[in-house]
């Protein structure tokens, strides 16, 4: 009764804008309560698509790569007319009625000093080996079509996965550094990762204004988010996932929650986690509230450059979508609507289907098998895993769960309030029911992967949550119920405060470890680890073109990205990769040859002989004709080469790494 008599309250004060949103149909008039000068920051979003619909068309069609450039004008051209006369006839004209306002001076000097901050921040991922080495391969020979098969081997091997081969953003980025002449992985680690970086504090103001606050309390919700973000996760295990050979023992909770994930912004699943998310949400809001049918175009235009950024966009938007609309539904309910609202609100969620056709679609034929699915998943982690496990990977400990709960209980019904305050209650209430649900956890694992369960988590919004608190400003200078008001504003504020200082842990952009390459680095470098720049400096002209077998980490990750032509014996997941194509025996003997240089934890003789039959069969057979091993296992690693063929000798010694070649040093690669 008390929820039912606030929601009325809710009601009240929003007046005849707050039950037009319900009883009025779709129309065309577009007159809104929102300006739609902030859509400007969604174009992007329209860029991304026009691409995704291109690279997926010569995908399917199996075009020459260079084509996909001519599909995507044409795909901008004709887009780009339908959308001018769509946002004439809404007056939902993106940038329209835009007024400078002093607030934005502080999104201008967030996103320069975020933007600026990531040139400076070292932050190596060994996933980039996996999404970008493809797209450095086409470039070698765009008048191919999109390669569907692993391009690190010199070998027939799967791809890392088909839903993979659907993202089109590695392949944007690629081409983007190709046609303005600059180094394509620095086109990809850096300049993307500045522009997204730049982009987050306008991101989240105009989020904010969508849920309705005003200016300057919008530029400070920005920073609150951002400030969000900038406080460390428990654990810096996904900070030295890129540098670390081995992190047993390190404790795995928080270590790809919101703060170390936003430290990989070029990379397109941290987009979609950090950026993308948050305008779906506001996306689905606006549109439910105000029924304009630009939304709707732009939540299909973003369901289609999610499918193009990364592959979790295929079930996470429409999780937020479907979330969103029974959140709406039950704010209905509660606000006693009429049969005829209520009926055609369902109307209103049929037509969210059609915005998420193309995920859906994608998702559709993986589960029929017409995109086939891989034959071998056991080397991407388990089928399932407990759920607090689980969920622990993107919060952290009973510190971080305190502060999310805070965050998800008093942002709503304590500081933002009214028709938008239940409206995001009712939300999460639906994102916990629905899908981080522990009775539900083993369907959604079986889906889409125990260890990737954690994403779910990202559907709460924490930092989006953090950006509403900037609500609490207004209500406290407002003068009118100071006693009721006023008090639960602060209480609410101070409990926020109290939770995030027992759960610090320090700010997320500081070098974690500076012995591993995880420090500062100069705004020129790529995101790589100083010692394979050196290694890949000294050995350039050796290895450029050769077949080399060096440490899966991190040599074996970083120095393909700095030589697509040269083919690595042991790419990381390289049993997954050959066991996909059938052949998991090929996949083993490289492993156990990688294994033998590395040294570590050789075991038993009887072991240590049969990873050295493998590593000489695979130098035998003519699979690696150059070696890197660490500098504490050349000797033993030379030894065994020169049982094999005296030639093999010490070339040059760089970045820790010792490499081997047959013959006279001068020969190379």
């Amino acid at each position: 009764m008390r929820i039912r008599a606030n929601l009325s309250e809710g009601a009240a004060r929003t007046g005849a804008i707050a039950k037009d949103s319900l009883t009025k149909s779709i129309r065309i008039s577009g007159r809104c309560d929102q300006s739609h000068a902030g859509d400007i920051l969604l174009l992007p979003i329209a860029i991304i698509a026009f691409w995704t619909l291109a690279y997926d068309l010569v995908l399917v069609a199996r075009w020459p790569a260079h084509t996909i450039t001519w599909c995507f004008l044409a795909f901008a051209i004709a887009g780009g007319v339908a959308l001018g006369r769509l946002w004439t006839k809404t007056s939902a004209i993106p940038g329209k009625g835009y007024r400078f306002h002093p607030s934005q001076l502080l999104l201008l000097a967030l996103g320069l000093g975020y933007a600026i901050t990531a040139l400076f921040v070292r932050r190596p991922n060994q996933d980039d080996v996996v999404y970008f080495h493809r797209a450095l391969s086409q470039l070698l020979d765009l008048h191919q079509p999109v390669f569907l098969r692993q391009t690190s081997v010199d070998m027939d091997a799967a791809a890392f996965s088909p839903v993979h081969l659907t993202t089109s953003y590695e392949m944007l980025m690629a081409f983007l550094g190709h046609y303005l002449r600059i180094n394509p992985l620095y086109c990809y680690q850096v300049v993307a990762h500045v522009c997204a970086a730049f982009s987050l504090p306008f991101v989240f103001y105009w989020c904010a204004r969508i849920f309705g606050l005003h200016r300057w309390p919008g530029a400070i919700g920005a920073l609150l988010a951002m400030t969000f973000l900038l406080l460390a996760d428990k654990s810096p295990f996904g900070m030295l996932l890129g540098a670390a050979q081995s992190l047993e023992g390190a404790d795995p909770g928080g270590w790809v929650g919101f703060s170390t994930v936003a430290g990989y912004l070029w990379q397109g699943k941290a987009i979609v986690l950090i950026l993308i998310l948050p305008i779906a949400l506001a996306l689905n809001y606006r549109l439910l509230g105000q029924r304009n049918p630009a939304d709707l175009v732009w939540l299909t235009l973003l369901g289609i450059a999610g499918v193009g950024l990364s592959n979790p966009a295929l079930y996470l938007l429409p999780a937020i979508s479907v979330c969103s609309w029974v959140a709406f539904f039950t704010l209905a309910l509660f606000e006693r609507s009429t049969r005829e609202d209520l009926r055609k609100l369902i109307c209103l969620g049929v037509l969210l289907v059609f915005p998420l056709a193309y995920p859906i679609g994608i998702l559709a034929l993986l589960k029929m098998d017409i995109i086939p699915k891989p034959i071998d998943i056991h080397m991407l982690g388990p089928r399932y895993m407990p759920w607090t496990e689980a969920v622990d990977y993107a919060i952290g400990g009973r510190a971080e769960y305190l502060r999310d709960v805070v965050l998800m209980i008093t942002v709503p019904l304590l500081i933002v309030r009214a028709r938008t305050g239940f409206f995001l209650f009712f939300y999460l209430c639906a994102v916990w029911l629905f899908c981080l649900n522990p009775l539900l956890a083993r369907m959604w694992m079986a889906n889409i992967l125990a260890p990737t369960y954690f994403r779910l988590v990202y559907l709460l919004q924490l930092p989006l949550l953090c950006a509403l608190i900037a609500t609490a400003g207004p209500q406290l200078a407002h003068k009118r119920n100071v006693i009721t008001e006023g008090l639960t504003t602060m209480f609410a504020v101070s409990a926020i405060v109290v939770s995030f200082v027992g759960s610090y842990h320090g700010i997320s952009i500081l070098p974690k470890d500076a012995r591993l390459g995880i420090a500062w680095k100069a705004p020129g470098e790529c995101q790589l680890l100083p010692a394979n720049l050196d290694f890949a400096k000294a050995a350039d002209r050796y290895i450029a073109h050769a077949k080399l077998l060096a440490p899966i980490w991190t040599a074996g990750c970083e120095l393909p990205l700095l030589f697509p032509e040269m083919k690595v014996v042991t790419p990381r997941l390289v049993t997954h990769y050959f066991a996909n194509a059938g052949n998991p025996e090929e996949g083993n003997l490289r492993n156990q040859a990688a294994a033998f240089i590395v040294g570590d934890r050789l075991g038993s003789p009887d072991r240590v002989k049969a990873l050295e039959l493998k590593f000489r069969k695979v130098i035998e057979t003519g699979r690696a004709n150059a070696v890197a091993v660490p500098e504490s296992e050349s000797e033993r690693v030379l030894a065994t080469l020169k049982s094999i063929d005296p030639g093999w000798r010490r070339v040059l010694e760089a970045g820790g790494l010792v490499l081997m070649l047959p013959g006279p040093a001068e020969q190379g690669g």
